[in-house]
């Protein structure tokens, strides 16, 4: 079951106006769904709370053809799974550097997630990052073979499906101008990545009563 005007979870409220806690929202894609909405700015604010810089950038991934009906799907445990695991690749890039420098910039992995039915009824995560600025800032070349953040990406994925690196790359999709630099004392940074983010909180595209959460969001 698809939002509509007629369909509503009555735990979420629709969202129409074009700005949020003085912020822009995405025009176009209205309504949003303001929990989302709610959540998302939160996890910029603490973000940007701790880190003078934050780092933080898009990625959608998507789920094999033919698991459509498949328990993980339903119950969201893959993306758990795929947080995880990106959680453990970045601690263990950090204690590597902390070996060889004298002073390591460390991090805590926050991060926002919405879950989306495309074409076909294909279940697909918009999922959005945010670490220390000082700790990293960039994804690294699609094409190179050092281990850079869009490779801990598909590793990350591919362990959470169970899949090689290969096919998992093939599901993972980084749109266009995918990260941001937030800066703490640049209000203007902070509006533009939520007005950025803010697409992941339409109420277009998502599904409801099929027992699951639609978003998940870090804590602390």
């Amino acid at each position: 079951m698809f939002y509509s005007d007629f369909e509503i979870n009555k735990n979420h409220r629709l969202y129409s106006d074009g700005v949020y806690q003085s912020l822009p929202v995405m025009n176009g894609y209205y309504p949003m769904i303001e929990e989302y909405l709610r959540a998302l700015h939160g996890v910029l604010a603490k973000a940007t709370h701790q880190y003078r810089r934050v780092f933080a950038f898009r990625v959608d991934l998507h789920l094999p053809a033919g698991t459509g009906g498949c328990h993980d799907e339903f119950c969201n445990s893959v993306v758990s799974r795929f947080i995880e695991s990106f959680k453990a690749k970045i601690r263990h890039n950090r204690a590597v550097a902390s070996k060889t420098a004298s002073y390591t910039h460390q991090t805590k992995v926050r991060y926002f997630w919405v879950r989306e039915v495309g074409e076909r009824g294909r279940v697909h995560y918009h999922v959005l990052f945010l670490l220390n600025g000082d700790a990293f800032n960039c994804l690294g070349s699609y094409q190179s073979s050092a281990v850079n953040m869009a490779h801990r990406v598909w590793e990350a994925w591919a362990s959470a499906l169970g899949e090689s690196v290969e096919r998992a790359k093939t599901l993972v999709h980084f749109p266009k101008n995918p990260w941001y630099m937030i800066l703490r004392d640049d209000p203007e940074s902070f509006a533009a990545l939520f007005h950025r983010a803010s697409y992941l909180c339409k109420a277009r595209t998502k599904q409801y009563g099929a027992g699951h959460h639609g978003y998940g969001a870090s804590r602390g």
